[in-house]
């Protein structure tokens, strides 16, 4: 892997993009748990949204212990790092609302029983890796020529805007 070049917010946040559902991790009292969620748009600075049902068990875990992890393993492998809310922000949700999101919560967008959970990235490290053609191609080169893969590149980036 090749992590001495890195990767910009903007770089980090285009491979965000292409994510289609995370893993997010909270605390339960000194436990972790994890559990997957559909991905929305990220927000340019790195804020990442999900939506919940109001009061459900991670969101009390988040309001109990707002420390939370973020992966997604979608092609390229993310884990973003960062603190976490419940919001009720009816412009928000409504921006984010999609057919997905009606089906799961079976609801409409301004319904009290929807939150959202609001993260901000402090973190995110980042495994840019080749296609799959591309990984295949590189493992049978480096079984003949003796050499090591590319695994693409990896490393972290700082997303903390209150820095």
């Amino acid at each position: 892997m090749n992590n001495d070049a890195g990767k910009s917010l903007d770089d980090v946040m285009e491979l965000l993009k292409k994510q289609h559902t995370a893993m997010l991790t909270t605390f339960d009292g000194d436990k972790l748990v994890s559990r997957p969620m559909g991905a929305q748009e990220p927000d340019e600075d790195g804020t990442l949204w999900f939506f919940t049902q109001t009061g459900s068990e991670k969101a009390q875990q988040i309001e109990a212990d707002g420390r939370v992890n973020v992966t997604y393993a979608d092609g390229d492998y993310l884990s973003v790092e960062g603190t976490a809310e419940v919001v009720q922000d009816v412009a928000k949700q409504r921006e984010l609302w999609n057919p997905f999101a009606e089906s799961w919560l079976q609801c409409k967008a301004e319904d009290p029983q929807v939150s959202l959970i609001k993260v901000t990235a402090h973190t995110i490290g980042y495994w840019d890796t080749p296609s799959t053609a591309g990984s295949m191609i590189s493992m049978v080169k480096g079984l003949i020529t003796h050499t090591q893969p590319d695994g693409g590149e990896s490393g972290v980036v700082d997303a903390d805007v209150q820095s």
